[in-house]
């Protein structure tokens, strides 16, 4: 068999090798570059997984905050409407109004806070909202319209004469009552016993003596007589309580106390009726 000759530069000399000198090189060589090749490959399949590893935790700690942030949303609401609805209760209840809406139960699915439909809680919330806005509105109507209804007594004394026929202090004769009397001090300060604009102010030609009429609307209005002296004058708005003059004995009287009447389109009824506390 022919003898392979391989030549081999070293500077500038060749050397000749045979076949049974190279062979080992080769074997070193392949097994070189399968074990790096090995690890090359290892290297990549390990960097594959480790990233494909890496992304699917974050996309899990994505899921898992994006919960979160649904959870805090939904209790945000849940809690909203309980206050909506427990405020439409209070409401409804103040003006005498049957509660519409639904219960916690009827708005969650399946029974749990997980399960919630949140476009329907919001609809929910929204809907309770706006019966909460109506009634507000109601209710902040009829208490308007109680700060104009004379209701709390207009001096602080004792009182001596009610509403309808009674004995003339001053005739002796039968004559008809068109207020109830309070005894007091002079100088006790008299208040307005409703929101309302000063009608009249100062004396009056028909024995009222200095007096204070104020209108209330819806037709109501009041009249402080025999005053000392009236502290305010035509065209004063006052509110419920404030100073509006002091007790005294002008007019036909016979002593310190208030006339206190309540007139309804122009005609006396008896102020007991709209008081809140008895006599």
């Amino acid at each position: 068999m022919a003898r392979r000759l391989f030549y081999r530069r070293f500077g500038k000399s060749y050397v000749v090798l045979g076949l049974e000198s190279v062979r080992p090189l080769v074997v070193f060589g392949l097994t070189l570059a399968a074990f790096v090749g090995g690890g090359v490959y290892m290297w990549v399949v390990g960097g594959a997984r480790v990233y494909e590893n890496l992304r699917i935790r974050e996309e899990m700690e994505a899921v898992k905050a994006e919960n979160r942030n649904l959870r805090q949303e939904i209790s945000a609401l849940m809690e909203r409407y309980d206050s909506l609805h427990a405020r439409q209760k209070a409401l409804a209840g103040y003006l005498g109004v049957p509660i519409y809406g639904a219960t916690l139960k009827d708005v969650a699915i399946g029974g749990s806070l997980e399960d919630a439909d949140l476009d329907r809680l919001k609809a929910y919330a929204e809907f309770e909202g706006s019966l909460v806005s109506m009634l507000e509105e109601k209710a902040k109507n009829r208490m308007e319209a109680l700060r104009h209804l004379p209701s709390i007594p207009p001096v602080r004394g004792v009182m001596v004469s009610g509403f309808g026929v009674r004995k003339d202090p001053i005739t002796g004769g039968l004559r008809f009552h068109k207020g109830i009397d309070f005894d007091a001090p002079k100088g006790t300060p008299v208040v307005a016993t409703a929101d309302g604009v000063v009608e009249k102010a100062g004396w009056s030609k028909g024995g009222y003596g200095i007096q204070v009429i104020v209108d209330h609307g819806n037709g109501i209005k009041t009249r402080y007589a025999h005053l000392f002296k009236a502290l305010v004058k035509e065209g004063d708005s006052v509110k419920r309580g404030e100073v509006i003059g002091l007790v005294g004995n002008t007019g036909r009287s016979v002593g310190d106390h208030l006339h206190y009447e309540v007139l309804l389109h122009g005609t006396a009824v008896n102020p007991a009726k709209f008081l809140l506390v008895d006599f």
